[in-house]
């Protein structure tokens, strides 16, 4: 018990010091697995980036599913593999991820300190309380947060929809 209290404690305070994100090396996540629709030479381009959880497949499949017979070009990928992409060369970049130790996940951090002063990102991020959004400080992308609850599935994918349909008529046809 005291070696359970010791441990505690440390993990405690390592994650206090250090911005919380301990709890990611810890925990590792799994991603979404690869997934093309539609031609990569279409103007409009899509690109979204997610951790795998029952929750997380079901928004991912709905926003698919809304844009799989439109002019559009789906790229789906997990977050490991997130820092290989210019997100330059997409119309609307959608980033799910789970929160951890109260941050989001450090590798899309990491992206949002790339391309952050974009306006065509949106970022997903699950949490118990769903609450936790990324640092918004001279950033222009479009954060919400949500608990991974499936009676939310269709509103929380409805709302993602129709801002990617927003940025998707930025967009010029050729």
């Amino acid at each position: 018990m005291y070696k359970l209290t010791i441990l505690s404690f440390l993990l405690y305070a390592v994650s206090f010091f250090s911005g919380c994100t301990v709890p990611q090396y810890i925990w590792p996540q799994n991603d979404v697995e690869f997934y093309e629709i539609n031609q990569k030479t279409l103007k409009k381009k899509i690109l979204i980036a997610s951790r795998k959880s029952e929750y997380k497949i079901k928004i991912v499949e709905k926003i698919q599913t809304a844009f799989r017979n439109k002019n559009v070009y789906i790229k789906t990928i997990g977050i490991e593999t997130l820092k290989q992409e210019d997100a330059n060369q997409y119309s609307a970049v959608l980033i799910i991820n789970t929160s951890m130790g109260w941050k989001i996940d450090r590798k899309v951090e990491s992206f949002l300190n790339k391309y952050g002063d974009l306006n065509s990102i949106i970022v997903l991020t699950t949490s118990a309380g769903g609450d936790i959004l990324p640092d918004m400080d001279g950033r222009q992308v479009d954060a919400i947060s949500s608990a991974s609850v499936k009676e939310n599935i269709n509103q929380t994918a409805d709302k993602i929809i129709s801002k990617i349909e927003n940025l998707l008529k930025k967009t010029i046809d050729t």
